[in-house]
């Protein structure tokens, strides 16, 4: 309310204010068709001038106060309008806003156009008609002004989660207004905001205009038209009202103003009660109550309801009180205390409202983290409500986090009592009635430390219990109120934080009473193994709730360096093995189980036991530590079990059976052990029939034979080691050493265990791949069964054939053996020249696929304690020495051995352990990898070898067969250049034609054929009637009718012609050698176009099958192998090998030959065929058109240059142009086309430089 002088400016919030109207200060009413005058008199019509304005403003306001100020509404006009007691509506409904949220983000974009000011005239004021109205004590002003025009508001709105997003939103709201139209002439434009704020903003329209303003592009367009349109409008923007006094003075009303004080506080109650309420409807829309804890919702609610009645309440009581404080004549006194106390009241109700919504903030807040973070862990979720009977469905046990009891799940909240209390409470503490009350009001369970603790300590408990419990346990967060005790029958209340089992249909509280780490195990050594003995510490009331089921022991070895010696067979960090016990005292870590050995003799052992309940196992105990004693090895007891069965065991015609063998030569004992055949698999390949590739033998099958085999296939059991390498360096002797050790041969024993008997073997006892099965029978084995598998050397002096039979039998073995393990080189370790490993690299290297590339390891065999002269030439070849180097030497497990210095051999032995132990511990850390990959790359090498040695004859027959064309184009092209030429004269009569002069003609018979009148004067047809030979209309002439005859132009005469010509007979005998030659040529070019179609098609496929090796190899290097042919090529020519032998060598090296150059040149390799299937394809093109034509036509085409090779050359390839001979001749040029046997001669030029300079031809004509 603006006061002005005497009168009071009001702004019009929408309504249709006129002149004279009467008006009510105390209740702000007006009263519409009552007034001191005719309205025609007071509104009489005015003339304007349309085209101006007053006024016109553009303003914005991001708080619904500000709108308020802007509009000219004061505190008690905001004050009037939040109770009611006016309203505002069209263009100022938007001022009736209230929030929606606690933080809300808004943006008022409002332009006002100010028309004219009307005014009740002085003249009229001192002429009231209606006089007696006055005597109405209600009437205290009436309308003396009227501010006229058009105003309308674009709201944006948006919710925020804080203050400080609030703002920022705003903020960036505000910045969508960049342009203030003035007087109605400029536009108004935006900035676009972010797409996730412009998907939430609420946008709405307050306007005189009907419009429908729902999206941004409609608040846009009517931005944009609002200044026009409303400098149109007329509508009451404000008006001034005037005490009726100024009238008659008689009409005096006792008004009071109001206490800007009480104003003030009302108002702040108001808007303080508002954000109150909007944070209790908030709160029941949290997530954590949408399906969880429904009594705390309930809370809410009900404090909500109270509050809300608390504001009705206030809200009627200040829209009467305030109207009657403003009339003089009622008890000012009175009704101000009446006032205070309303507010009083109110303010203590929100304020109550305030701590309960901090209060279940802060709840919910903690019940989301803790709940979420279960849940998080794959926790079920039965918050929403979960009754005893439901667990009658349910037979497995139920482990809950419990957020029940009297804390959390009362029905009402302490501060709701308060709440509906009439009764004013001191704040100040000083009264000490209410202490008991207020405690126990704020006494939250979540603003306790214990509290808190205890719950958090519970989800950690649980948390660990889960991964040991059985997959049908169910791990789970409830809300149970009521649950029995242990050794109870009698519900009881429960707590928050509690953890409850439902088990036997039956809740029972087990806090503190999870399974706990039992006391460490007393260790005991017995001849069978470990014993184990412990005592029970569990409570009286843990056996009822929480059955036990058995207990679980773990154990391991470990290493101790005082008394592990210098070869300790463990490491740090082994991995445990657990047994389960059944409730006895005591128990047995076996010494032997259904695998063989468990437990290693003289090692220190460390045992820990957990208690397993039907709902998971406890902690471990701490662990107790005992070393076992030397028991047999596995080496001597095989050595035992030999010498009593040796008869059965050494028999040698036992089928499929490789006997037992004990040399007993003195110092030298070995016991070579026996082997069974399990399975032989034939080579697929065709170029070795009926040979052995693959064979798989079972190791000792008679020792120990209760000890399974894990399968092949099974990864998880058995590890697969290829050893591999240059043949005759150790590799055999390598694996005797690997076996010997595994079985745990001592040098102290009185007979050596080996397993390959490479006895009288000059150079290598592998003559296929042979893979060796060991059962587990010591606890080296880690229980898994060992896969040795023994692959032929390459390098062998039988030559490259042997190794090819090495490659295809390695490809046999991936598709036998699903899995590889480890992958070892071994080669000598001072064998440095890189002619030899290079080519033993490359083999190896090319037999694997990528995927194996960490399981690649080196062993150097015959090494002493210095750098291996081997690691410097496989480093530069590329193999990954990162993967690890093991350096042995095996001189204590060849099949000679020298005794005369036993400390040497002793020294040998211990040496050569060491490497084994390298080994087995790296075979325990390896991964498996399947053999897929490589199984394809070897299919794929051996289809390409093979498709390789097709394609070589073919490039031989190709290039032949181009030769012999070239030869014949070549003839041909000397016989077309002797086209018959010698001409005779000849002397004939030609007919020709005389033109006659314009206008005359020719009578000529169409019958006779004859010209009856050569110059006619008549040159029309139908004129020809008339021409002097038509008598009685039949010619004198020819006697024929006048219409059998036509005019002509022109006179048909006889002339006498000589002309010289080529004799028919020389040209008959030319085109018929020419064509012979060329049907035979034509037939010969296309069995050759089709024959070297098929080459270049299987170029391309080798160009690609070469890309797939490269792509999923290791290595693809066919130029290893080409100097290691030269070499096998010049010692087979010295020493006078078979032709045989060196036409398979020369075969060999051209494949190789044939490789490289595919690989250097990928689809290019195809090249060369392609340029000579085009060139002899347009040859045939233009051969095949002129046999086409016409002998005469032939021999005059002959003697016209063409452009046949110039065409060709254009089309080269530029690695094939620039070798080419050079382009006859340009068109244009000085120099002219070539005739076609030029051409021809160029062609055969081309074609032999194709088959000579560069590629596939040239590469096996020179080098093979």
């Amino acid at each position: 309310m603006v006061v002005s002088g005497d009168g009071i400016i009001l702004p019009a919030l929408g309504q249709d204010v006129q002149l004279g109207m009467l008006y009510n200060v105390r209740t702000s009413e007006l009263f519409a068709g009552i007034s001191l005058w005719d309205n025609a008199v007071v509104n009489s019509e005015q003339t304007k001038d349309e085209s101006k304005v007053q006024n016109a403003e553009f303003f914005y306001s991001t708080s619904i106060e500000d709108s308020r100020k802007k509009s000219a509404l004061d505190v008690e006009g905001s004050l009037a309008l939040d109770l009611k007691i006016i309203q505002a509506t069209g263009s100022a409904k938007y001022l009736s806003d209230t929030k929606s949220s606690t933080h809300e983000a808004r943006l008022d974009a409002s332009c006002t156009v100010t028309r004219w000011t009307r005014r009740i005239p002085q003249e009229t004021l001192s002429s009231m008609k209606y006089h007696r109205t006055l005597d109405n004590p209600r009437f205290t002003h009436f309308v003396a002004e009227v501010v006229e025009g058009g105003s309308a508001t674009i709201s944006l709105v948006r919710s925020a989660s804080s203050e400080e997003e609030a703002k920022e939103i705003a903020g960036d709201l505000k910045a969508t207004l960049i342009g203030v139209p003035v007087n109605g002439s400029a536009d108004l434009e935006y900035k676009d905001v972010s797409d996730a704020n412009r998907e939430k903003v609420k946008i709405s329209y307050s306007g005189a205009i009907a419009e429908n303003v729902s999206t941004w592009e409609d608040a846009r367009r009517v931005a944009n038209d609002m200044p026009t349109m409303l400098a149109k409008q007329t509508n009451t923007l404000y008006y001034k009202l005037l005490p009726v006094d100024l009238l008659d003075s008689n009409a005096n009303r006792l008004i009071r103003s109001l206490d800007s004080g009480i104003v003030n506080r009302t108002a702040v109650a108001l808007k303080t009660g508002i954000t109150a309420r909007l944070r209790l409807d908030e709160l029941l829309q949290h997530q954590v109550l949408r399906n969880w804890f429904p009594k705390i919702k309930g809370q809410i609610r009900g404090l909500r309801e109270s509050f809300l009645e608390g504001e009705s309440d206030f809200t009627e009581a200040a829209r009467r009180l305030l109207p009657e404080l403003r009339d003089g004549n009622t008890d000012y006194s009175t009704r101000i205390s009446e006032l205070r106390r309303a507010i009083s009241l109110f303010e203590q109700r929100v304020r109550i409202a305030e701590q309960f919504a901090d209060l279940k903030e802060k709840e919910l807040e903690v019940l989301q983290s803790t709940v979420s973070s279960m849940l998080g862990q794959g926790f079920q979720n039965h918050l929403g409500g979960l009754k005893p009977e439901s667990l009658t469905t349910v037979s497995a046990p139920r482990v809950l986090l419990s957020f029940g009891g009297g804390q959390i799940n009362r029905s009402r909240h302490l501060l709701e009592k308060r709440m509906q209390s009439t009764e004013l409470y001191d704040d100040s503490g000083d009264d000490d009635s209410d202490d008991e009350e207020k405690k126990r009001s704020e006494q939250e369970w979540f603003e306790s430390s214990p509290t808190v603790n205890s719950v958090r300590a519970a989800c950690a408990e649980l948390i660990g219990l889960r991964p040991s419990a059985p997959e049908e346990v169910i791990f789970g967060v409830a809300s149970v109120d009521k649950a029995y005790r242990p050794g109870e029958e009698k519900l009881v209340t429960t707590r928050i934080g509690d953890i409850i089992l439902g088990y036997n249909d039956r809740f029972t509280i087990v806090t503190g009473m999870l399974p706990k780490a039992p006391t460490a195990p007393t260790l005991t050594i017995e001849e069978q193994g470990i014993a184990l003995s412990w005592e029970t510490d569990q409570g009286g009331d843990l056996e009822p709730a929480i059955p036990t089921n058995s207990y679980v022991v773990r154990y391991r070895p470990i290493p101790n360096p005082e008394k592990d010696g210098v070869l300790p067979r463990v490491t740090a960090n082994e991995t445990f093995i657990e047994l389960e016990f059944n409730p006895p005292k005591c128990s047995l870590i076996p010494r032997k189980n259904g695998t063989g050995d468990s437990l290693f003799d003289d090692c220190d052992y460390e045992v820990m036991l957990s208690v397993k309940t039907i709902i998971g196992l406890s902690s471990w105990s701490i662990p107790a530590v005992v070393r076992t004693p030397r028991w047999p090895s596995v080496a001597s007891r095989m050595l035992d079990f030999h010498e009593r069965n040796h008869q059965t065991l050494s028999n040698p015609n036992r089928k499929g059976t490789k006997p037992w063998d004990m040399d007993k030569e003195a110092g030298n004992r070995t016991l070579f052990l026996g082997h069974t055949t399990i399975v032989d698999r034939k080579c697929s390949d065709p170029r070795f029939p009926d040979t052995v590739a693959v064979r798989i033998v079972d190791v000792a099958a008679e020792f120990e034979a209760s000890i399974p085999a894990a399968d092949l296939a099974d990864k998880n059991n058995t590890i697969v080691t290829v050893f591999t390498g240059p043949s005759g360096h150790g590799k055999s002797t390598q694996i005797n050493a690997f076996v010997s050790y595994l079985l745990g041969g001592d040098f102290e024993d009185f007979a050596r265990i080996m397993m390959i008997d490479d006895r009288g073997t000059s150079q290598t006892s592998s003559q296929f791949v042979t893979c060796y099965r060991i059962r587990p029978f010591s606890p080296l084995f880690r229980g898994k069964t060992m896969l040795i598998v023994d692959a032929p050397g390459f390098g062998d002096s039988k030559g490259y054939q042997r190794d090819a039979f090495v490659s295809v039998a390695m490809s046999d073995l991936f598709s036998t053996v699903s899995h590889v393990n480890a992958i070892f080189f071994t080669c000598r370790a001072m064998e440095s020249r890189t002619t030899f490993l290079t080519p033993v690299y490359t083999y190896v290297s090319q037999l694997f696929a990528q995927d194996v590339q960490d399981c690649l390891g080196t062993i150097y065999t015959f090494a002493d304690f210095g750098k291996p002269a081997a690691h410097d030439t496989l480093q530069k070849l590329g193999w990954p020495l990162q993967n690890g180097e093991i350096s042995v030497n095996n001189a204590a497990f060849t099949a000679t051995l020298d005794v005369t210095d036993i400390n040497h051999v002793r020294d040998m032995w211990l040496f050569s352990t060491r490497g084994q132990f390298q080994i087995m511990d790296t075979l325990l850390k390896t991964t498996p990898v399947p053999t897929d990959s490589s199984a394809e790359v070897m299919r794929d090498r051996v289809d390409l070898e093979q498709k390789c040695s097709l394609t070589e004859h073919k490039i031989f027959k190709t290039a032949t067969e181009a030769w012999n064309l070239s030869e014949k184009l070549d003839g041909l092209a000397d016989n077309i250049g002797n086209a018959p030429d010698a001409e005779v004269s000849i002397t004939e009569d030609r007919v020709v034609t005389q033109d006659l002069p314009e206008g005359k003609g020719s009578t000529r018979c169409l019958h006779c054929n004859i010209t009856c009148h050569e110059i006619c004067p008549y040159s029309n047809d139908e004129d020809i009637r008339y021409c002097e030979t038509i008598v009685d209309e039949k010619c004198t002439v020819c006697r024929c009718h006048w219409t059998e005859h036509c005019n002509m132009r022109y006179i048909i005469r006889t002339k006498r012609v000589t002309r010289t010509m080529v004799p028919e007979d020389m040209i008959k005998a030319w085109s018929d050698k020419t064509n012979e030659l060329e049907t035979s040529l034509l037939s010969a070019i296309d069995a050759y176009l089709e024959l070297q179609q098929e080459l270049r098609d299987e170029l391309l496929d080798l160009s690609e099958l070469t890309k797939n090796l490269m792509t999923k190899a290791i290595l693809h290097d066919p130029s290893a192998f080409i100097n290691y042919m030269d070499r096998l090529i010049h010692t087979a020519r010295a020493y006078s090998f078979p032709p045989a032998k060196l036409v398979q060598f020369a075969t060999a090296k051209n494949t190789l030959l044939l490789l490289q150059r595919v690989k250097e040149q990928g689809s290019a390799a195809a090249i060369e065929p392609e340029a000579l299937f085009s060139i002899l394809g347009s040859v045939r093109t233009e051969m095949h058109r002129r046999m086409q034509l016409e002998m005469h036509q032939r021999v005059r085409e002959e003697k016209v240059p063409c452009n046949l090779y110039d065409t060709l050359y254009e089309k080269l390839p530029p690695s094939i142009k620039e070798k080419a001979p050079a382009p006859l001749g340009e068109k244009g040029m000085s120099t002219q086309w070539q005739l076609y046997p030029a051409n021809l001669k160029a062609v055969v030029l081309l074609v032999k430089t194709v088959l000579k300079d560069g590629g596939v031809f040239a590469t096996l004509a020179v080098k093979g």
